[in-house]
């Protein structure tokens, strides 16, 4: 079954190439950051090769003063340049993936990744056979001394071969195929202004600000309601009955992948209203509100179609399926606490192997504009864009 989709962002997202832009790689002017191209610098023929090295040399080059005093172009000598909503000053900025045009998309490895982590959380809650063994397998780790670092232990890579297949060879997303989007047009990418927003000792949700470090970004971003199309496939040859037995897969494990859209939009209402009420209790309204209206369009869309948060910023709870371990009844008591223990999640950097039991995670990365929070990061709607009447076999 192959299946071409719309992807539409609902709030903005930030997919990264992994590249760390700073005021060595451009400047910001009236509103726009320039992106400035060193080949067209160097091929102009006002610049003198060694004064250039030489100022840029220098602690304080900026390319806003270079630039100026040698009245060249900011446009003219620039790669691209992106609507930014304040000078970034010293701060860096995050580029986004794009094509060798500059054109931004967002790779099927990412929106996999999503669908992934919400097939997961659906398995486990679905299955109490697969849940007891996960939960078997994370008190044993517990129990066990840590060995270097803890957090490199993945134990997640435990429970997925249990909920998948016990090898990459017998994984059940072996059968999924996500293809990377349609690039969109360089002019529907922007710099957004992203701050972590954290829980101070007066339990208050406050911009996150560590012996004078402030923890924001700035992030190459597609803007909200562009839209872009991927295929998805199942091969449904893995699922004949022959190679059904050869790999492993059960009835159970087909039917959830099969049900991708209704999983997803059941993972989205979850998580969606779990932020809702965190940023409620925590008195951020406008954080509130555009949860309010994904709940709603949540519940609104047709057969077929999805909510996924997506790409960088998202957060603990979109990347991890803990929750499900964290809320159950059937948990030992203090099994969180203990999880969290184990593998040093939220341990208190004033007090050493200290761990608030009241909330985790404390720490949210929001989109402001100014001092105002304007929305979370990530969040995509999925259609299918031809009938299932004309989806390729």
């Amino acid at each position: 079954m192959k299946q071409k989709y719309q992807l539409q962002t609902v709030t903005p997202v930030h997919v990264g190439s992994g590249e760390i832009l700073n005021q060595i790689d451009g400047c910001y002017a009236e509103g726009r950051w320039y992106h400035i191209d060193l080949d067209k610098v160097l091929a102009h023929p006002s610049t003198d090769l060694n004064a250039l090295t030489s100022e840029m040399s220098q602690r304080g080059f900026r390319w806003e003063r270079y630039l100026q005093q040698h009245n060249l172009d900011f446009v003219e000598l620039s790669a691209y340049n992106l609507p930014c909503p304040q000078s970034p000053e010293e701060v860096e900025i995050r580029e986004a993936i794009k094509t060798v045009g500059n054109r931004p998309y967002i790779p099927g490895s990412t929106l996999k990744g999503a669908i992934r982590t919400a097939l997961l959380g659906d398995i486990l809650s679905e299955s109490d056979d697969i849940y007891e063994k996960s939960l078997s397998q994370l008190e044993t780790l517990i129990a066990q001394r840590p060995r270097g670092n803890p957090r490199r232990e993945q134990p997640a890579r435990r429970i997925e071969s249990l909920a998948f297949g016990k090898d990459p060879n017998r994984d059940l997303l072996r059968a999924l195929q996500v293809s990377d989007t349609e690039p969109l047009e360089s002019g529907t990418l922007e710099i957004g202004m992203v701050w972590t927003v954290t829980l101070n000792q007066n339990d208050r949700l406050v911009q996150k600000i560590d012996s004078g470090r402030a923890y924001k970004n700035f992030v190459q971003q597609i803007q909200a309601q562009q839209q872009l199309t991927f295929t998805l496939k199942i091969d449904d040859l893995l699922f004949r009955e022959r190679e059904k037995t050869r790999l492993g897969f059960s009835d159970f494990q087909e039917k959830t992948l099969r049900d991708i859209a209704e999983v997803c939009r059941s993972d989205a209402d979850t998580l969606m209203r779990s932020e809702q009420d965190f940023f409620e209790y925590y008195n951020i309204p406008e954080i509130v509100e555009v949860y309010d209206g994904l709940i709603r369009l949540n519940d609104d869309l047709p057969e077929g179609a999805l909510l996924l948060q997506i790409g960088w910023g998202t957060g603990y709870n979109v990347n991890t399926v803990t929750e499900i371990f964290a809320n159950e009844s059937e948990s030992p008591k203090d099994f969180w606490l203990d999880l969290r223990e184990r593998f040093k999640l939220g341990e208190s950097r004033s007090q050493r192997g200290q761990y608030d039991a009241s909330e985790f995670p404390k720490t949210r990365r929001i989109l402001y504009r100014g001092q105002n929070p304007i929305a979370p990061l990530g969040w995509v709607k999925i259609s299918p864009l031809n009938d299932y009447s004309k989806i390729e076999k």
